[in-house]
């Protein structure tokens, strides 16, 4: 791995230190099958907070596991435009919770409870921050999604820069074991997930100042940070991530670009991904999934190396993102659950590492390195 990790830095992504049924004509409707009332009482999570690399203050909800530091650590990744709150995220984390696994699931800022920014003169400071907000206002020190123009969805990946590295200090300190990480990403959220496993394929797993990328001297680990994550669950996976589900309120993503790029062979060899989505949905999930894997994958060549990597559709379905969770009727948790446990055995020995990261802050993830315009 030490021979990919120097030709993809030689790839130039730029990291620094500075996410019942009726029928209605003839198209079916469903009804979400209701669930009996949780006794918050005895749910066994915390509320957690935690500054991305420009000083906003994301929060989010941790659920620990039982194993401690053995515990692979799962991050979701709700869509954007809704909170962490929004479906039933919370009953998957509790389900995982159970099997051992340790998840952490946030807002993303703008969104739910991540509304602070809490180093002004940090956040103001960064160029996008002036230029992809509709109002410059160096006194501000709120934000929200109605505050952001289309083009900030690329920067939402320092969020998931962030929240990894709450994962990482949370690993230091024996409450998880982030050399074994899954990402589970609903719709636009799930976008942003690739792209971020993509630049961690860029990035040395240990925090310290002779890191690569930090420009301090030789790096002291030559293995990528990518090489943490055992795997990618993406709920109705949208190609063109936006605020809203409207078609002209999203973002191209510079996948043909990403096609000759180190970064998304390591990708293709490394990371084991199930692209689920409602076997009757009809509002592109299964053309978008369809292009990731086999376009932007080429998965059917890779199935000897990563027999995981699917388009195994839900059937009977046409809900999307994270309606496909909390329902009796369907089997997503389940196979969540069975994708879950056969990526983590599949791997080799993940033993737990250090990563020094209450030593250090965030990276700062420069979506121009990634091809973002």
């Amino acid at each position: 791995m030490n021979r990919l990790f120097a030709a993809l830095a030689m790839g130039g992504l730029l990291l620094g230190t500075a996410p019942g049924r009726a029928q209605n004509k003839d198209k079916e409707k469903e009804k979400p099958a209701e669930k009996p009332a949780v006794d918050q009482s005895k749910i066994n999570k915390e509320g957690v907070s935690f500054k991305t690399c420009d000083g906003v203050l994301l929060k989010g909800t941790f659920y620990p596991s039982d194993k401690g530091g053995s515990s692979p650590a799962i991050l979701m990744l709700p869509n954007l435009g809704s909170k962490r709150t929004d479906g039933d995220w919370e009953g998957l984390a509790l389900r995982l919770q159970k099997k051992g696994y340790a998840c952490l699931i946030f807002d993303w800022r703008g969104h739910g409870d991540s509304t602070q920014i809490v180093e002004p003169k940090v956040f103001w400071n960064y160029p996008y921050n002036q230029t992809y907000l509709k109002t410059y206002d160096p006194n501000k020190k709120n934000l929200s999604i109605k505050d952001f123009k289309v083009g900030y969805i690329p920067y939402l990946l320092n969020d998931i820069a962030a929240a990894r590295y709450d994962l990482d200090n949370r690993n230091d300190n024996g409450q998880c074991n982030t050399s074994n990480i899954i990402l589970i990403g609903a719709e636009s959220g799930a976008s942003l997930g690739f792209a971020w496993i993509m630049a961690e394929f860029y990035r040395p797993q240990i925090y310290k100042q002779g890191n690569l990328f930090q420009f301090g001297g030789a790096p002291v680990n030559q293995d990528p940070a990518g090489d943490d994550i055992a795997g990618a669950i993406w709920l109705s996976y949208r190609r063109h991530p936006g605020f809203t589900a409207a078609s002209s309120t999203s973002i191209d993503v510079p996948y043909g670009f990403w096609l000759s790029w180190p970064g998304l062979t390591a990708v293709r060899d490394n990371v084991q991904m199930w692209f689920a989505q409602g076997s009757k949905d009809d509002k592109k999930g299964p053309a978008d999934a369809q292009y990731m894997y086999k376009t932007i994958l080429n998965a059917e060549k890779k199935k000897d190396k990563l027999p995981l990597t699917s388009m195994l559709p839900i059937e009977g379905t046409a809900l999307r993102g994270v309606a496909l969770l909390g329902k009796k009727e369907l089997p997503t948790e389940d196979r969540i659950e069975q994708f879950i446990d056969k990526a983590v055995k599949m791997r080799p020995n993940q033993a737990q590492k250090k990563r020094n990261a209450s030593e250090f802050k965030p990276i700062l993830i420069d979506p121009a390195g990634l091809g973002y315009r």
